[in-house]
C-alpha cells in the first residue's frame, strides 16, 4: 500500500518536480501568511495575487513558459 503511494515519486521525473515545488510552497505559504495577517495586510496579498494571474496567464499563452515573459507578465 504505501509503495503505491510513493512509487509514482520515484519513477517519473514531472512527479517530483511536482511533489518539490508543493513542499516549497507548503513551507514558505505559512510564514508569509502569518506575517501579513500580523500586518493587517492579508487582503493586499489575495488583490495583488489575483491581479497578476490574468497577466501571467496571457503570458503563458503567448510565450509558453518563457520566465522573462512569465515575469513580465506577472508585472503588467
Amino acid at each position: 500500500m504505501i509503495e503505491a503511494l510513493f512509487a509514482p515519486f520515484i519513477e517519473f521525473g514531472f512527479m517530483r518536480r511536482a511533489l518539490v515545488g508543493s513542499l516549497a510552497l507548503a513551507i514558505a505559504a505559512p510564514p508569509l501568511g502569518v506575517f501579513l495577517m500580523l500586518r493587517r495586510m492579508s487582503l493586499t496579498a489575495d488583490v495583488l495575487s489575483h491581479g497578476a494571474l490574468p497577466g501571467v496567464a496571457l503570458a503563458f499563452l503567448f510565450a509558453g513558459l518563457s520566465v522573462p515573459a512569465l515575469w513580465f507578465g506577472g508585472l503588467v
